[in-house]
């Protein structure tokens, strides 16, 4: 019987091909090891350069943030400048209309003030007046004020002497009277005024003009438009010219003279005032001779009535 033992030449054939493989494996293994190495290396050689990279762009990122935030500071500063540069106009330009309103203002006020020094009359004489009262219980007179009391409705009061001849003014003032229906004025010397009655009454209308306190004058006929209405404490006047012909009348508020003037007047005249309102007043601070008129004439809306004719508007 054959022995089944294998071959010294098996034996070594197959403990080579054993060792073969191991040795095969070892350089699989040997070779795999340094395949991961590698690997390895350049994963984390890659991770290095997306760090490096990450790091680069954050650094960017920061670089723009700054480079934005010192761009937005130098618009917000050149902005801030070109606001305060704009203020800076506007501000020159407020006191430039300012200064130029202040300009005018002084201007139309030299103006005034010269005008006014033109209408105040030279070489003043005064003269001694009496108030004519109809009614003392109805009005009374403390020095030179005229004072309406609380009894009647109405008061006209004239007063003397008549006016026949020269430049004479008579002005005052108005106080507690909000009643348009105030008046002041001429009347011919034949006009009587009576107890609590006003002057139109008795056929008087023809015999007056009359200065309403909302500046319209009345005569005969229409009321007529165009003089200035007469606040309280206001300077009203009147003056007359009897020694030229015909004969005239002019009126001036605060001292200006008033568009509408009479010609034409009575030989004889007294003037008057007509108080509505209880416990009103009219204080007299003139009744003058004056040695030139203040009527100059030339005043914007001009116009002259006539005495006697039918006013139309």
């Amino acid at each position: 019987i054959p022995s089944q033992r294998p071959s010294v030449q098996s034996l070594l054939e197959s403990n080579i091909m054993q060792l073969v493989s191991v040795i095969e494996k070892s350089n699989e293994q040997k070779e795999s090891q340094q395949s991961n190495e590698q690997l390895n290396k350049e994963n984390n050689e890659l991770k290095t350069k997306v760090q490096l990279l990450v790091i680069e762009k954050e650094k960017e990122k920061q670089e723009n943030i700054k480079a934005l935030s010192e761009k937005d500071k130098t618009i917000a500063l050149k902005e801030q400048e070109k606001q305060k540069a704009q203020s800076e106009r506007d501000q020159e330009k407020r006191r430039a209309d300012t200064e130029h309103a202040e300009v005018i203002r002084l201007t139309a006020e030299i103006t005034r003030l010269n005008k006014s020094l033109l209408s105040v009359p030279s070489s003043l004489s005064t003269i001694t007046y009496q108030s004519i009262i109809p009614d003392p219980d109805h009005t009374i007179q403390q020095d030179n004020k005229i004072i309406r009391t609380n009894k009647g409705s109405r008061s006209t009061v004239a007063f003397n002497p008549a006016i026949t001849s020269g430049i004479v003014r008579f002005g005052g003032f108005l106080e507690k009277h909000p009643d348009n229906r105030f008046r002041f004025g001429i009347a011919d010397s034949s006009a009587v005024f009576g107890s609590d009655e006003g002057p139109w009454e008795g056929g008087n209308y023809k015999k007056t003009v009359s200065y309403y306190k909302d500046g319209d004058l009345t005569h005969i006929g229409d009321f007529i438009k165009g003089n200035s209405p007469i606040e309280e404490n206001k300077t009203v006047a009147m003056e007359v010219n009897m020694n030229i012909r015909p004969r005239t009348l002019t009126f001036f508020y605060d001292n200006q003279e008033q568009p509408v003037s009479v010609t034409d007047i009575p030989s004889s005249i007294r003037f008057f005032i007509y108080l509505l309102d209880n416990n009103s007043s009219f204080t007299v601070t003139q009744f003058s001779n004056v040695q030139h008129s203040s009527a100059k004439g030339g005043i914007k809306g001009q116009r002259i009535v006539e005495w006697g004719k039918e006013w139309k508007k």
